[in-house]
């Protein structure tokens, strides 16, 4: 009962710190968006009957749906239809914004902060660690890593994160369950399959028998998956992916997006300054001493298993034709594995307290000010945490020396936070909203901003609860018993 209240304090800290922020639409965020406005609205998974607002669409014939998987888009059904029932103007452009992010908060800050919770749960019950420590190597996933910025953006990563990692839990007990989390995780974003055999392999490891609840459970998100796909493109196998805006597609290779691993798209996803998940979050890199500790552990089997996960993630965005995911922080195809690197870092957590200060603390920083100002950094910023974003955070304009040409008007987005003035139903910023207007201004926003609309006292509130609460938890936990094994 201990922990289940730990747990619960970590889903309201981290929710409220993730639903305080919203970073805006975009072309992503608008395709996903207008499948959960088909659906709602006019009874269809087309999206051409709504306005044109985003380039990442499928084409068959004269028919446009959405190129992203529906899993995103009918989690968020529910509060879509609820929240367009009640709207006296569910059409006008800022119900539109409220309502995307409502849909935001109940599909990726809600799901970012049930990770949270179970990450802590999964580390006391499997591996008996302190309190202490699963609530710190806790909140530094979730505030340290990028997992906090893509809470606060209607895309896949976040709750496919959620069910991939509930499937990787609850694989030796539940396998059933398991299977249906699998299932759950793939249908939110394609790529989570490569994760599945390792998952599988627990599965099997624990009973060979229980596969087959495994692949029960699992067997009617796919089913839902394949009836999407064979109702849009023809045939239960063909992914919007393929069919996707053409200028996405690369001829000859595997669906039109795959080749060999690059050595540089994979120096770039793990290490640069451009999209590197260590250089936003150097906190991760503690999970490297803790996969040593842990490989001298009777975890061994779970070690395995998260090491195929993190290479085949790695490879598979190395291998991606547009591998820097566009408008982006960090390499948002690899966010999956961020809690399984915290899996890892638990056998850490007691080793060099003042390495794990530092570190820590720049990777909170860098994160925090990411979500603040703009999760999601054009894509020809080549450095967007130290050429971008600070600069922003700090003076609310961007460097001098900025190179001149502007891609969808980013430039001209200044100010110290929410910077984004990318309407939903626009295709690109200030297409139907100049600047300055009310959709404009609010396109993107904190909950502080309501007070003091573009200060950056609009974020003290938040910063102050999500240290101070999380500082709080994290002392008063105390040990019931100690732990039965010590990573």
């Amino acid at each position: 009962m201990h922990d289940r209240r730990l747990a619960a304090a970590v889903f309201v800290i981290v929710f409220i710190t993730y639903a305080w922020f919203f970073g805006g639409a975009g072309w992503n965020q608008n395709s996903s968006f207008d499948l959960t406005r088909a659906i709602v609205e006019q009874h269809t998974i087309r999206i051409d009957g709504l306005p044109s607002n985003t380039g990442d669409y499928s084409r068959i014939g004269n028919r446009i749906y959405s190129n992203k998987p529906p899993g995103l888009s009918l989690l968020a059904v529910i509060p879509y239809a609820i929240a367009h029932a009640i709207e006296s103007e569910p059409a006008s452009p800022m119900s539109q914004i409220i309502n995307l992010w409502i849909c935001t908060v109940t599909t990726c800050a809600v799901p970012g902060a049930l990770l949270a919770s179970m990450f802590f749960l999964y580390a006391r019950r499997q591996f008996d660690v302190s309190p202490r420590a699963a609530l710190l190597v806790t909140f530094v996933l979730a505030f340290g890593t990028y997992l906090f910025a893509y809470s606060t953006v209607f895309f896949g990563h976040v709750p496919s994160a959620l069910f991939l990692f509930a499937s990787f839990a609850l694989a030796r007990r539940k396998p059933l369950l398991s299977g249906a989390c699998a299932g759950m995780a793939v249908l939110c974003n394609y790529l989570a399959i490569v994760a599945l055999p390792a998952i599988a392999f627990l599965v099997i490891a624990e009973r060979r028998r229980a596969i087959a609840g495994w692949l029960l459970g699992g067997a009617p998100l796919a089913r839902i998956l394949h009836a999407d796909q064979n109702a849009a493109f023809g045939s239960p196998w063909r992914t919007a992916s393929e069919t996707s805006n053409p200028s996405f597609i690369g001829k000859g290779l595997f669906l039109g997006l795959f080749q060999l691993p690059q050595p540089h798209a994979l120096f770039a996803i793990t290490f640069s300054a451009y999209r590197g998940l260590f250089f936003i979050s150097p906190v991760l890199l503690l999970a490297l001493i803790g996969a040593v500790k842990m490989w001298r552990s009777e975890h061994r089997r779970e070690l395995g298993a998260i090491a195929f996960i993190v290479i085949a993630f790695f490879l598979a965005n190395a291998s991606f034709n547009g591998w820097n995911g566009g408008a982006a922080i960090g390499p948002r195809y690899v966010l999956p594995i961020v809690p399984f690197l915290g899996v890892l870092m638990l056998f850490a957590a007691n080793l060099f307290r003042s390495l794990w200060i530092a570190l820590a603390t720049i990777s909170i920083a860098i994160n925090f000010i990411a979500t603040a100002v703009n999760p999601l950094p054009a894509w020809i910023i080549e450095r967007p945490v130290d050429r971008y974003l600070f600069p922003l955070f700090i003076t609310g304009h961007l460097p001098r020396d900025t190179p001149p040409r502007p891609i969808y008007d980013w430039k001209i987005m200044p100010g110290h936070v929410s910077v984004v003035s990318w309407a939903p139903d626009e295709g690109y910023p200030f297409h139907k909203h100049a600047s300055g207007t009310r959709e404009s201004f609010w396109s993107s926003f904190n909950l502080g901003e309501i007070v003091w609309p573009g200060s950056l006292l609009s974020i003290l509130p938040i910063a102050l609860w999500m240290l101070g609460a999380s500082a709080l938890v994290i002392r008063r936990a105390a040990d019931l018993s100690p732990p039965r094994s010590s990573p």
